[in-house]
């Protein structure tokens, strides 16, 4: 459920506090007959992979985990009669699966699950299909349009600004940066592409066959229509009934037997609540304070299993939120230290390291593994819950846990390194810059990329170090998961696994979403799961420091690049083109740090990562 009020919100919501009226709620008719109770849930694709954050002003907005909670809860709750589900964009197909299985959970409790939709994309369609009434207006449509990985490859256009890179890898199938370098795509890419889809293909088939008691072959069928009209999809089964809203709503009453009463904000603070609330303004500046600088929260003070967000690409330093307060970048020192002060809680009993990371550099991946393996050398199993991705550096860090729990579409393995050398001296040359460079030491001169760009010298001491890092990749991937070194190695060479072949062929324990983590976690530390207390972690940054974070020095858009342009005459084209094609907008904050960043043989430069800029849909 999209929550309104973001983790910074606190910023605009000031504002309202004078103004917040006491009179939120209508007076209930007392002398009315007990309505059944039907709560309304929206599905979206803002999935959180972050810890839980308090809002004391109002509904806190619910990470991933506390959905599946909020799920558990309804198929518990005796007072509710049933699931009204309203689906608004469905999130990946690892999200998804884990919160079908919630839904079916629902279903098993005896509370059947409606769902009304003016249209629905094959991806709305996936979650939608767990509905016992799935009913469409005449004007509605099924979008079944099937899977596209669209790559873009922009060395041509690089070219028009006189830059260029240079892509070293480890691994034939490590092809991070080759969209930065190439023009075309690679035979392993597209290998790699062709096997992802193949898994998301067989498992949204299956999914909305097995859901809607469809014959595979005749929702394939369907799939040639591409668009299928509401009366189609009616007969053949996808949807249950043509119809209004009004005609939905009398549809459930008359299926549940009487009036129905909807429920919005499940289990978040009701319009009462709020009235007392804001009726004391006193009581709501007092407030402020905690929002400014939320208090810590304590962790448990009986045996707890904890649960580590690992989000993000993993870089050196502190982690990365923006404004919404969602992690943007993992950094090792938040996830290290997080990690040691679980390491040292003697009630802490076991952990979940819940890793949704494409990777990043190699050194940061590392130092987060070495605390893994301190909890490990404390007796504290720790299991690795990989979500959509988790491959590379994602991969890297979850070698070194007791376990490894991965849904069927993850994408993990890639066990590859890979480095990207930027090359400006032909775009300094051609604004009319000249670069001249005093060193000492015998090789001094040739390692300046701004003079030389990457040099035959420079790119052979860092292939060295790279295969180094390899070598120690492989190594630790074949210890951690118990297998021959080189049968590791033919895994290896950079290759991307799903979650499906990664079990098969040892490289993760089995199949399963966040809770069934949280249960091997609990069974390992010899805990019950039912009545296990939990904590996540690491802690949210407070308002303050994650004003810090966006503005302390972050690549931006429109820094190199937008200089470039305008020196050669291509900027207002060139940007309004770049900023039109949102693909291209997302990797330009990549492509400025790596030119900003003119240390070739920095701590990160050897990088551990999948490629980020494939879009799947």
């Amino acid at each position: 459920m999209r929550a309104s009020l973001t983790a910074l919100s606190p910023f605009v919501f000031l504002a309202g506090l004078l103004c917040a009226s006491p009179a939120l709620a209508a007076p209930s008719d007392d002398t009315a007959p007990a309505a059944l109770k039907v709560v309304k849930l929206t599905i979206g694709d803002d999935v959180s992979e972050d810890p839980a954050q308090e809002n004391p002003l109002g509904p806190s907005p619910l990470n991933f985990r506390g959905k599946l909670l909020q799920l558990r809860k309804l198929a518990a709750d005796k007072d509710v009669a049933g699931l009204r589900l309203e689906v608004k964009g469905a999130p990946d197909l690892a999200h998804a699966i884990d919160l079908l299985g919630e839904l079916r959970h629902v279903k098993e409790a005896g509370k059947p699950i409606f769902c009304y939709a003016e249209d629905l994309s094959q991806r709305d369609l996936m979650i939608a299909s767990v509905a016992d009434l799935l009913v469409m207006p005449s004007a509605g449509r099924v979008e079944l349009a099937g899977l596209q990985a669209e790559v873009m490859y922009l060395k041509d256009l690089f070219a028009k600004l006189h830059i260029s890179f240079d892509v070293l890898h480890i691994g034939n199938f490590k092809t991070a940066f080759e969209d930065f370098a190439k023009d075309a795509m690679s035979d392993e890419q597209r290998e790699t592409i062709g096997a992802l889809l193949d898994e998301y293909w067989n498992q949204m088939l299956d999914t909305i066959s097995s859901n809607r008691r469809m014959e595979r072959g005749a929702l394939e069928t369907l799939f040639g229509d591409v668009i299928v009209l509401p009366e189609v999809a009616q007969a053949s089964g996808l949807i249950d009934m043509v119809g209004f809203e009004k005609d939905f709503d009398a549809q459930i009453e008359q299926r549940l037997g009487g009036k129905v009463e909807y429920v919005k904000n499940y289990g978040q603070p009701s319009a009462e609540d709020l009235e007392k609330m804001f009726g004391n303004p006193f009581a709501a500046f007092a407030l402020i304070p905690k929002l400014l600088n939320p208090p810590k929260k304590e962790a448990p003070k009986e045996p707890y299993v904890a649960i580590v967000y690992a989000t993000g690409m993993i870089v050196s330093g502190k982690s990365q939120a923006g404004f919404d307060g969602k992690v943007t970048a993992m950094g090792s020192d938040t996830i290290v230290e997080a990690l040691d002060e679980l390491c040292k809680d003697d009630n802490v009993k076991a952990v979940v390291l819940r890793v949704n990371s494409p990777g990043g550099s190699a050194l940061a991946s590392d130092m987060i593994w070495g605390a893994i393996q301190r909890l490990k050398a404390a007796k504290k199993p720790v299991v690795a819950s990989m979500g959509n991705v988790a491959g590379s550096g994602g991969y890297w860090i979850s070698v070194g846990c007791s376990a490894i729990v991965a849904q069927p579409c993850t994408i993990t393995g890639s066990m590859g390194v890979v480095s990207m050398l930027p090359n400006l001296s032909e775009a300094l040359k051609a604004i009319g810059v000249n670069v001249e460079v005093v060193a000492r030491g015998p090789n001094g001169d040739q390692l300046s990329l701004l003079r030389h760009g990457p040099t035959p010298l420079l790119e052979k001491v860092l292939t060295a170090t790279m295969q180094k890092v390899y070598e120690d990749f492989l190594t630790k991937a074949s210890e951690g998961r118990r297998l021959d070194r080189a049968r590791i190695e033919e895994l290896a060479r950079g290759r991307v696994w799903t979650g499906r072949q990664a079990e098969s062929l040892g490289l993760v324990d089995e199949m399963g979403g966040l809770q069934d983590s949280i249960d091997l976690a609990c069974t390992m530390a010899g805990l019950a799961p039912e009545s296990t207390p939990l904590a996540e972690y690491p802690a949210p940054p407070n308002p303050f420091e994650q004003l810090k974070q966006m503005f302390g020095g972050e690549a931006r858009t429109g820094g190199i690049l937008g200089a470039l342009a305008s020196r050669l005459g291509l900027g207002n084209d060139l940007l309004s083109a770049l900023a039109a094609v949102p693909q291209v907008r997302e990797l330009l904050p990549v492509v400025e740090k790596v030119l900003s960043n003119q240390d070739p043989l920095g701590p990160d430069t050897v990088q551990c990562l999948m490629p980020i800029s494939i879009n799947i849909r």
